[in-house]
């Protein structure tokens, strides 16, 4: 079974006498090593400024949850990040709450990661930065647009928050698929239109945008590895 998830990590100040490549590559290779025991099937590892995002898709036996300690597996840079304060301690890596997607995973690793396969993929992520007094609205449209599960969008879509930011990973080209692989037309999203997306969106801290593509620092998959 594959569980998706996503992280948000903090960066203290930076210069140049950080070693960072040296330090994401070590990140890399411990993802590296989970996907050759068969544990991680993606991992992917974006920035925007003072803010770091991890995009995740871990294979877990059916029935249960996830186990992965992502501080530990990212510890090399735990001396450059600031600690989230959490119920049960604080942590470098702080869960993101899911609010989007287009597709539940196959167990099939190989089904699942068929249109990986059919072209080159580049796997992007977003940063969007969500009005305070706007984000019930939020949640709330694209919770229906997901329980309804008609409106099509890619396959490996998944967009998740922490406080007001949403960290959104997709890959391109884009594979269109919607939840309940009908070809029907979605209802809900027409609500959502009518509510005005535009006036969800800080613009100005996303740069012009409602979603600001940000770098990839690293992204591994199984498919890399063949």
């Amino acid at each position: 079974m594959l569980i998706r998830s996503q992280y948000r990590c903090s960066f203290k100040a930076l210069n140049n006498d950080v070693p960072m490549e040296g330090i994401i590559d070590r990140c890399k290779a411990a993802f590296t090593k989970l996907i050759e025991k068969g544990i991680v099937c993606n991992a992917s590892f974006y920035r925007h400024e003072n803010m770091g995002f991890l995009y995740l898709e871990e294979i877990v036996p059916v029935g249960e949850k996830s186990c992965l300690d992502i501080d530990r597996i990212m510890s090399d840079l735990k001396p450059y990040l600031k600690p989230w304060p959490e119920e049960d301690g604080d942590r470098f890596f702080a869960p993101m709450i899911n609010v989007y997607y287009h597709h539940i995973p196959e167990d099939d690793l190989d089904m699942w990661e068929k249109e990986r396969t059919t072209a080159r993929k580049d796997r992007i992520g977003r940063v969007a930065f969500v009005f305070p007094d706007k984000l019930p609205s939020y949640v709330r449209y694209h919770d229906e647009i997901v329980h309804e599960g008609l409106l099509k969008g890619d396959k490996y879509a998944f967009i998740s928050l922490h406080e007001n930011i949403l960290f959104s990973y997709y890959e391109e080209p884009r594979n269109n698929v919607n939840i309940r692989n009908a070809d029907e037309e979605s209802i809900v999203i027409d609500k959502w239109i009518k509510a005005g997306p535009e006036s969800h969106f800080d613009r100005v801290k996303a740069k012009g945008s409602n979603f600001l593509v940000i770098p990839c620092l690293f992204t591994i998959d199984r498919l890399d590895l063949r």
